[in-house]
């Protein structure tokens, strides 16, 4: 697995190489809620379009792609001074990124706050607070990190904006990921939710089109059950993959919900997903089909 550049909720980092492993062959890859990307140094797209709707986070993927040693020095400067101040000074930086929206600072604060969890408050102020017990990742091995995933990102045009307008661009023999994050679930870094019968409106386009798409949904988290929203969306073969313990509710400590991602595609799989149990599995569970 590829250590993530952005630590982000509801990464798909454990499972991408299995998810990988049944996509054919493609011309651009789009990917319209990017959070993490953790999908990307697996399948290493050479052309496509990735975007969120979150401007600080596209910002600091721009960084990412155009000026990593910038990024990394900038991520320096931040670290020494934690270590240098301890505790107060990443609040310090908390009220600046919250005043300038500055990606480097949004950098750190993914870095170093409660479990790496992205969250807002309903005025668009991140509230997360210092995760006291780990200091960072530490700025040389960052470095590296950004490094690499700069080149994994270079080919790639970034966007942002709502799905709809970005996928409008897609063409047969497309591939589309898609991992909402609103669908059945309350947003956790913007408030809102997607509207389920526009994202159905526009699975059914793609495929019209041509356009090959995967979506990966909660299928349960805990006794969360999200299975009744997946029938309208006309995949042709479902499956499930366990991706570990919800983040929220371990911050919460409310439970260690185990979540169960549904994944949902309208194309025919180069690898089986039966064929994936014992092929390179995460530790964190298992496919099984459901459908």
């Amino acid at each position: 697995m590829e250590h993530p550049v952005i630590k982000w909720s509801g990464s798909k980092r454990k499972i991408a190489s299995q998810l990988a492993a049944i996509i054919p062959n493609y011309n651009r890859y789009f990917e319209p809620f990017l959070g993490g990307g953790a999908l990307i140094p697996q399948v290493k797209p050479t052309a496509g379009v990735v975007s969120d709707i979150l401007p600080e986070l596209m910002a600091l993927w721009s960084l990412i792609r155009d000026d990593p040693t910038g990024l990394a020095e900038g991520y320096r400067r931040h670290w020494n001074k934690l270590q240098d101040q301890g505790h107060t000074y990443y609040y310090e930086a908390r009220d600046f990124f919250n005043e300038t929206r500055d990606p480097t600072a949004f950098l750190f604060l993914s870095r170093t706050c409660v479990n790496g969890l992205i969250r807002f408050n309903a005025k668009g102020h991140f509230n997360n607070s210092l995760h006291h017990t780990r200091p960072g990742i530490q700025p040389d091995r960052l470095s590296e990190i950004i490094t690499r995933w700069s080149n994994y990102v270079k080919p790639l045009d970034l966007a942002t904006g709502d799905y709809k307008q970005v996928l409008a661009t897609a063409e047969k023999d497309d591939f589309v990921f898609l991992d909402p994050p609103y669908i059945g679930n309350r947003g956790r870094y913007l408030p809102g939710t997607i509207n389920f019968d526009e994202f159905v409106n526009t699975l059914q386009t793609l495929t019209h089109k041509g356009v090959m798409w995967m979506v990966t949904l909660d299928g349960s988290a805990g006794d969360r059950n999200y299975e009744y929203l997946l029938p309208q969306m006309g995949a042709t073969s479902s499956f499930r993959v366990g991706t570990g313990h919800s983040p929220f509710t371990r911050l919460m400590k409310t439970s260690l919900d185990n979540v169960l991602e549904s994944v949902h595609i309208n194309f025919e799989p180069v690898l089986k997903p039966s064929a994936l149990l014992g092929h390179d599995c995460s530790d964190s569970g298992a496919f099984a089909i459901v459908s």
